[in-house]
């Protein structure tokens, strides 16, 4: 199995978080700036179409009908001027202008279907929402993210207008409508409309490419940003880590291979090796572990001097005895032999001896006769010395008597 040291595993957590924290950082960053994006193209949106609704109004309500008013006694019936005539044309001309001044990109088009003025017709999109909106009339508004040409744009369509009676003298037949209007645009388009059905919808679009472009941007530097914080951090962070923690831990254990090497250093204390609380707890430890060893391995050579003294009296108090012991078995060896051999020479003296029960010989194995006296003494250790008992000495007196003798004593 592979194995890892501290710094290796300090480094790769000290990565390995940083770059998960950064990449959260980024997309956080990112997202954040997007939906502000967002948040700016809806209020963008919304103040286009305040304002050209508001152009609306003041068309509707105050400089047609007064127009209408002046021009009654010699406007000809078939006159038609989009320019004071059609707020639509008027806001249509005055984006115009708008984007030309504030160099701006969004769109705006009150669009519909066949719609009289071509650059008014509904795009797919526009026809798929208006079809909708005919179709619910609960639903007012629609607002997505849409792409065109590989662009990101914030798409916001309302409901548009309905037709109005008032509307239909142009929208109904080519005949009722203004001459002028039938020659402008021709005699098909938004024609044949009908009283208070929907005829437009309202369809802005913000571009959010540039604002995306630039959440990527931030993100890039934000990201380069934290790789160089990163390396610096890691940089102070081995620093710290080898001033406080990883050299003293070296030093530990080139100490420790040191005593392995060479018992003698047991005991010897190592100076502070940093300033950090943790170390300096080891370091007195290791110094007190180091003296208790050293302690405990004297008070051990001392004891195994002792009993190795011990063990050597022991050895020579055995010694002795052994000596002792083989002296005593020898000399039991010798009184053995002795009694063996006195054991011989008394068994030689056992069983039944054939003797003569007049003269006393004894007959030995080679049938011949021997005295008593010679017999045992030949047999045994014994010797005799000759005497007369009280009762032979009666006797041999009494028989002396008889002879007339003189006295044995004599």
């Amino acid at each position: 199995m592979p194995t890892i040291t501290t710094r290796k595993m300090f480094t790769l957590l000290h990565v390995s978080l940083f770059l998960i924290v950064s990449a959260a950082t980024i997309f956080t960053v990112n997202h954040q700036q997007r939906a502000q994006a967002l948040v700016e193209a809806q209020e963008k949106a919304r103040l286009i179409l305040d304002h050209n609704l508001a152009i609306h109004s003041y068309f509707s309500n105050q400089l047609k009908p007064q127009l209408f008013q002046l021009t009654d006694l010699y406007r000809p019936k078939e006159y038609f001027n989009p320019v004071w005539m059609s707020s639509t044309y008027a806001v249509r001309e005055i984006d115009l202008y708008n984007k030309a001044f504030s160099n701006s990109d969004f769109y705006y088009k009150e669009c519909a279907i066949n719609a009289r003025s071509p650059r008014n017709e509904a795009d797919p999109v526009e026809r798929a929402f208006l079809e909708e909106i005919r179709k619910d009339p609960r639903l007012a508004v629609k607002s997505f993210i849409r792409e065109i040409e590989g662009k990101p744009y914030f798409v916001v369509m309302r409901r548009g207008e309905s037709m109005e009676k008032s509307c239909l003298r142009c929208h109904s037949t080519p005949g009722a409508a203004p001459a002028d209007m039938v020659a402008r645009y021709g005699p098909e388009r938004s024609f044949s409309r009908e009283d208070r059905e929907l005829v437009s919808a309202i369809s802005i679009r913000i571009p959010l490419h540039e604002a995306y472009v630039n959440a990527n941007k931030l993100s890039f530097e934000l990201c380069f940003l934290l790789l160089a914080i990163l390396g610096v951090s890691s940089g102070a962070q081995f620093l710290v880590m080898n001033r406080m923690l990883l050299n003293p831990l070296a030093v530990l254990r080139d100490r420790t291979d040191a005593i392995l090497r060479d018992e003698s250093r047991l005991g010897q204390d190592i100076p502070e090796l940093s300033r950090a609380e943790e170390l300096k707890e080891l370091t007195a430890t290791f110094n007190q572990l180091s003296r208790h060893l050293r302690k405990e391995k004297d008070g051990l050579l001392e004891q195994v001097k002792e009993r190795t003294a011990a063990l050597e009296s022991a050895n020579q108090a055995l010694e002795e005895d052994v000596r002792e012991r083989e002296q005593i078995q020898q000399e039991l060896a010798a009184k053995v032999a002795q009694l063996q051999e006195a054991l011989a020479k008394v068994r030689t003296l056992e069983g039944i001896l054939p003797i003569c029960s007049y003269c006393k010989k004894i007959r030995t194995d080679e049938e011949s006769w021997q005295q008593l006296e010679q017999y045992i003494s030949e047999h045994s250790d014994a010797h005799f010395s000759h005497g007369i008992c009280p009762s032979c000495f009666d006797q041999l007196q009494e028989s002396y008597k008889k002879r007339g003798a003189r006295d044995p004593e004599e």
